[in-house]
Order: C-alpha cells, then sequence, then structure tokens
C-alpha cells in the first residue's frame, strides 16, 4: 500500500494545529504519575493542584542515567518499586524517579543510579534477572517471576 507524501504532510500539519490550538487555548495534559500506573490503589484527583513540573531525570541530585546492555525487560510497576525499595529510595522518590528507572530498564536494559556524581547503585538485566550493586546495600539479584531477592550467585 502506497501512501501519498501529500497525505503524510496533511496528517503532520494537522496534528501540529491540533497541539498549538490545545497549548493557546489552555488545555493541560499533565503525565500520568507513577503510582497510578500501579496495581495500587489509585489517588483521588479531586485534590491534586497543577505543580510547576521538575526535571524527572535530576531531583534533590539523585539522577537515573540509562546504560547500554545487550538484554532489556518491561518490568512491572510492583517490580520496580521493590527494587528501589531494596537500592533504599524513600517512597517519595520512588514516585518521582521510577517512571525514568522503569523506561531505562525497558528501552537500555541498565541503569546507573547517580547522587550528584556518586554512583549509588547500578542495575542490569541479564536472562530474567535483574542483577543490582548498591554502594550501600550490596549486591543482590532478582526475580520479577516470583517477586523475590537473593544473593549474588557467581557463574
Amino acid at each position: 500500500m502506497r501512501i501519498r507524501r501529500q497525505t503524510i504532510a496533511g496528517a503532520v500539519t494537522a496534528v501540529l494545529l491540533v497541539s498549538v490550538v490545545l497549548e493557546v487555548s489552555g488545555c493541560r495534559a499533565e503525565p500520568v504519575e507513577w503510582s497510578e500506573l500501579g496495581s495500587g490503589s489509585r489517588r483521588s484527583t479531586a485534590n491534586q493542584t497543577s505543580q510547576t513540573p521538575r526535571s524527572p531525570r535530576q531531583i534533590r541530585g539523585i539522577h537515573i542515567v540509562p546504560q547500554s546492555n545487550q538484554e532489556v525487560a518491561d518490568l512491572s510497576s510492583d517490580d520496580i518499586v521493590r527494587i528501589m525499595r531494596r537500592v533504599g529510595f524513600p517512597d517519595d522518590l520512588i514516585l518521582e524517579l521510577g517512571g525514568e528507572m522503569h523506561s531505562a530498564l525497558r528501552s537500555s536494559g541498565a541503569a546507573r543510579v547517580l547522587d550528584k556524581k556518586t554512583v549509588e547503585a547500578i542495575l542490569r538485566i541479564n536472562g530474567r534477572y535483574v542483577y543490582i550493586t548498591s554502594r550501600s546495600r550490596g549486591t543482590f539479584i532478582y526475580d520479577p517471576a516470583t517477586g523475590q531477592f537473593g544473593g549474588a550467585t557467581s557463574r
């Protein structure tokens, strides 16, 4: 099936015009919060206030840096929360940086957690497991199939 260039150009122009109209008319599309994606209870949207969005890549000096890896995994939000708690993240940072962690492991297969310039943790997908090395909590392996952690094993 051949698609004409005029049809593609028209569709792109329509999308751009719709986004400009929505922006000018004041329609605010806000991103979904990480907690709303999980299997837990949904937060009430009635008492949420519009906040100035912060950069999700760096919060309080902590940021997630995707690293290249040959294997990737699409972990559930529950898996991400378990892993981040084990690494030592407080709940508020899990909420704010969980999406970045999920995205890094899904698209790149590995991630470094940096506090300013200090590497706090390294996560890497290998087969069906997530290998985690934390500066303060040690080295361990997470099995997403069972939701359990194990100690490091040598191959």
